[in-house]
């Protein structure tokens, strides 16, 4: 199979020289691309091990500041709400961003019934 690009045909061997490419990126179809591996486990691992702390799509064991919110799962909430924590709701620092609740929190003002994993979307 050969490529055609601009009226030359590309052969086995040949280089794409993308300088001499003109268009727009909306210009190119990418719907036939098939047969795409997808990422291993050791590169989904590297990748969220390379994660720094407050990245999206970090987790982080945090407490809701307020005592009258109770969060759900899938619930979203700001970081400007939330503290680091430990299993036992002390706290230190407030994480920025949009995190997902990712387990739940009670509507009380015991710390550690308000603290649970989160996951940073945005």
């Amino acid at each position: 199979m050969a490529l055609i690009v601009a009226g030359a045909t590309l052969t086995s061997g040949a280089n794409l020289d993308a300088s001499k490419l003109t268009g727009t990126a909306s210009a190119i179809n990418g719907s036939n691309i098939t047969n795409l591996p997808a990422p291993s486990s050791a590169n989904v691992g590297t990748a969220n091990a390379g994660l720094a702390v407050n990245s999206v799509g970090s987790y982080a064991l945090c407490t809701v500041e307020s005592s009258n919110s109770g969060q759900n799962a899938g619930d979203t909430f700001s970081g400007d709400g939330l503290r680091y924590a430990n299993c036992n709701g002390q706290r230190s620092g407030t994480p920025s961003g949009t995190w997902r609740c990712m387990g739940y929190t009670l509507t009380t003002t015991n710390s550690t019934s308000k603290t649970t994993n989160w996951l940073r979307i945005s």
